[in-house]
């Protein structure tokens, strides 16, 4: 897990932690006075994500639209937790709670991260068949993150060039770099655009970086 903020950023070690989080989250429901409206969000949110993300996995159900799907149920399932962690008072959790869902204590002398204000620095290794490489660094070439950056988010879209944000699907929010991202067959030879952003430990993000193309090498 990174060390900060409670989710990992592997996709493998967030599955893990949805099937520890959620299940404890529901059962602990009344004790930690999360409502039922963020009950069902968050029931409803797991659901879709063990349905995606196993198809995901597998070569043989794996394509264009059940990543993105499995994107999609990701970001779902992350913004419903972050939701019911922010709205469980800190003198509500226990030690226990704390441990299972590495949740820190919040300091009120801490002051907050700052907005990042620069942007990451982009490279892509497409020397693997079906994969790519992309690693990032500070727009002064420096390999730490910007002060109070707590991961670089990676977007992304297949085929053209996006002219929106609208337009792009979530890859990761990366510790640290490189992300290595596999494709499916059927994108061979097609070009992906990335759009990077530092996320600090609040979630606000920077400004994008430049746009970086790469050819999925078949």
């Amino acid at each position: 897990m990174p060390k900060l903020g409670p989710f990992p950023s592997k996709e493998a070690e967030l599955n893990m932690y949805f099937q520890t989080a959620v299940p404890y989250l529901i059962g602990n429901a009344t004790r930690l006075l999360i409502s039922t409206d963020n009950q069902e969000k968050l029931t409803d949110a797991f659901n879709e994500w063990n349905h995606v993300y196993p198809k995901s996995q597998n070569s043989n159900t794996r394509t264009t639209t059940i990543v993105k799907n499995k994107d999609i149920a990701k970001e779902k399932l992350l913004t419903i937790a972050r939701i019911i962690y922010a709205d469980v008072p800190e003198s509500v959790w226990t030690t226990e709670d704390r441990s299972t869902l590495n949740v820190t204590e919040h300091s009120t002398s801490r002051t907050p991260s700052p907005v990042p204000t620069t942007v990451p620095m982009v490279k892509v290794d497409t020397n693997r068949r079906l994969e790519h490489t992309i690693s990032f660094t500070n727009e002064d070439g420096t390999h730490a993150k910007p002060a109070g950056v707590r991961g670089c988010q990676i977007w992304f879209k297949i085929g053209e060039p996006a002219i929106d944000p609208s337009e792009l699907s979530f890859m990761a929010t990366d510790t640290a770099s490189p992300c290595i991202h596999k494709f499916a067959g059927e994108d061979a030879g097609k070009a992906v655009y990335y759009w990077l952003r530092w996320e600090n430990t609040r979630g606000d993000t920077g400004p994008w970086s430049d746009v970086i193309m790469a050819t999925i090498t078949g």
